[in-house]
Protein backbone atom coordinates (compact mmCIF):
# COMPACT_ATOMS: atom_id res chain seq x y z
CA UNK A 1 0.00 0.00 0.00
CA UNK A 2 1.03 3.34 -1.03
CA UNK A 3 1.82 5.65 1.51
CA UNK A 4 1.97 8.98 -0.63
CA UNK A 5 -0.79 8.30 -3.78
CA UNK A 6 0.37 10.32 -6.85
CA UNK A 7 -2.30 12.80 -7.99
CA UNK A 8 -2.76 15.43 -10.60
CA UNK A 9 -2.61 18.27 -7.54
CA UNK A 10 1.25 17.51 -7.67
CA UNK A 11 1.80 18.16 -10.86
CA UNK A 12 4.03 21.13 -11.22
CA UNK A 13 3.52 21.35 -15.05
CA UNK A 14 6.99 21.19 -15.91
CA UNK A 15 7.87 17.17 -17.23
CA UNK A 16 11.17 16.80 -15.24
CA UNK A 17 10.36 18.11 -12.09
CA UNK A 18 6.80 15.98 -11.90
CA UNK A 19 8.94 12.66 -13.07
CA UNK A 20 11.55 12.91 -10.60
CA UNK A 21 8.55 13.82 -7.99
CA UNK A 22 7.16 10.79 -8.75
CA UNK A 23 10.37 8.94 -8.52
CA UNK A 24 11.24 10.22 -5.15
CA UNK A 25 7.71 9.26 -4.09
CA UNK A 26 8.20 5.92 -5.32
CA UNK A 27 11.35 5.80 -3.28
CA UNK A 28 9.46 6.72 -0.02
CA UNK A 29 6.97 4.21 -1.15
CA UNK A 30 9.42 1.61 -0.95
CA UNK A 31 10.57 2.62 2.48
CA UNK A 32 7.07 2.42 3.72
CA UNK A 33 6.74 -1.05 2.21
CA UNK A 34 10.11 -1.96 3.51
CA UNK A 35 8.19 -1.16 7.26
CA UNK A 36 4.94 -2.97 6.63
CA UNK A 37 6.45 -6.20 5.65
CA UNK A 38 9.31 -5.64 8.35
CA UNK A 39 12.24 -5.97 6.00
CA UNK A 40 13.41 -2.56 6.58
CA UNK A 41 16.13 -3.41 8.53
CA UNK A 42 17.74 -5.37 5.31
CA UNK A 43 16.97 -2.84 2.98
CA UNK A 44 16.69 0.41 4.57
CA UNK A 45 20.50 1.31 4.16
CA UNK A 46 20.24 0.76 0.42
CA UNK A 47 16.81 3.06 0.28
CA UNK A 48 18.89 5.68 2.34
CA UNK A 49 21.63 5.66 -0.18
CA UNK A 50 19.22 5.91 -3.20
CA UNK A 51 16.81 8.12 -1.36
CA UNK A 52 20.01 10.89 -0.50
CA UNK A 53 21.57 10.32 -4.08
CA UNK A 54 18.27 11.21 -5.81
CA UNK A 55 17.68 14.11 -4.11
CA UNK A 56 20.63 15.32 -4.20
CA UNK A 57 20.41 14.95 -8.14
CA UNK A 58 16.70 16.15 -8.12
CA UNK A 59 17.43 19.49 -6.16
CA UNK A 60 20.61 19.88 -8.58
CA UNK A 61 18.10 19.96 -11.59
CA UNK A 62 15.51 21.69 -9.98
CA UNK A 63 18.26 24.80 -8.82
CA UNK A 64 19.35 24.93 -12.86
CA UNK A 65 16.18 25.99 -14.15
CA UNK A 66 15.27 28.20 -11.18
CA UNK A 67 18.91 29.37 -12.43
CA UNK A 68 18.18 29.45 -16.25
CA UNK A 69 14.66 31.32 -15.32
CA UNK A 70 15.67 34.15 -13.00
CA UNK A 71 13.68 32.66 -10.08
CA UNK A 72 13.44 35.49 -7.87
CA UNK A 73 13.41 33.22 -4.53
CA UNK A 74 16.26 30.68 -5.65
CA UNK A 75 18.16 31.06 -2.45
CA UNK A 76 15.05 30.68 0.17
CA UNK A 77 14.15 27.93 -2.17
CA UNK A 78 17.74 26.52 -2.43
CA UNK A 79 18.39 27.05 1.36
CA UNK A 80 14.52 24.55 2.10
CA UNK A 81 16.64 21.74 -0.24
CA UNK A 82 20.03 22.59 1.98
CA UNK A 83 17.52 21.84 5.23
CA UNK A 84 15.86 18.77 4.26
CA UNK A 85 19.39 17.19 3.19
CA UNK A 86 20.60 18.07 6.08
CA UNK A 87 17.87 16.53 8.13
CA UNK A 88 17.86 13.38 6.00
CA UNK A 89 21.61 12.85 6.59
CA UNK A 90 21.09 13.25 10.09
CA UNK A 91 17.85 10.94 10.03
CA UNK A 92 20.13 8.21 7.93
CA UNK A 93 22.41 8.25 10.76
CA UNK A 94 19.60 7.43 13.44
CA UNK A 95 18.29 4.84 11.49
CA UNK A 96 21.90 2.89 11.60
CA UNK A 97 20.21 1.26 14.31
CA UNK A 98 17.12 0.29 12.13
CA UNK A 99 14.49 0.60 14.73
CA UNK A 100 11.05 0.06 13.77
CA UNK A 101 10.36 3.42 15.29
CA UNK A 102 13.23 5.46 13.40
CA UNK A 103 11.42 3.92 10.14
CA UNK A 104 8.30 5.21 10.99
CA UNK A 105 9.39 8.80 11.85
CA UNK A 106 11.31 8.64 8.91
CA UNK A 107 8.25 7.78 6.55
CA UNK A 108 5.95 10.25 8.46
CA UNK A 109 8.68 13.11 7.82
CA UNK A 110 9.52 12.69 4.27
CA UNK A 111 6.04 12.43 3.07
CA UNK A 112 5.08 15.83 4.69
CA UNK A 113 7.89 17.31 3.68
CA UNK A 114 7.82 15.80 0.18
CA UNK A 115 4.06 16.47 -0.57
CA UNK A 116 3.91 19.99 1.33
CA UNK A 117 7.46 21.31 -0.61
CA UNK A 118 5.74 20.34 -4.32
CA UNK A 119 2.06 22.30 -3.28
CA UNK A 120 3.98 25.18 -1.76
CA UNK A 121 7.32 25.48 -2.99
CA UNK A 122 7.60 23.92 -6.52
CA UNK A 123 4.46 24.88 -7.73
CA UNK A 124 5.65 28.74 -7.48
CA UNK A 125 8.71 27.67 -9.36
CA UNK A 126 6.26 26.19 -11.95
CA UNK A 127 4.33 29.11 -12.19
CA UNK A 128 7.67 31.05 -12.51
CA UNK A 129 8.64 29.18 -15.24
CA UNK A 130 5.19 28.67 -17.42
CA UNK A 131 5.15 32.75 -16.88
CA UNK A 132 8.70 34.02 -17.86
CA UNK A 133 10.06 34.58 -21.18
CA UNK A 134 13.01 32.77 -20.53
CA UNK A 135 13.49 28.62 -21.05
CA UNK A 136 15.34 26.27 -19.59
CA UNK A 137 17.50 23.86 -21.22
CA UNK A 138 15.93 20.63 -21.46
CA UNK A 139 18.75 18.86 -22.62
CA UNK A 140 20.58 18.93 -19.18
CA UNK A 141 17.59 16.68 -17.88
CA UNK A 142 18.26 13.12 -18.16
CA UNK A 143 15.39 10.78 -16.01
Amino acid sequence: MALIEWSNNLNTGVDEIDNQHRKLVEIINRLNDSIITKTYGETINNIFIELVDYTKYHFESEEKIMREVGYEDFENHKKQHEKFVDRLIRLKHRTLEASRETAIDLCSFLSGWIVAHILHSDKHISEYVKSSQKSFNKQIFTI
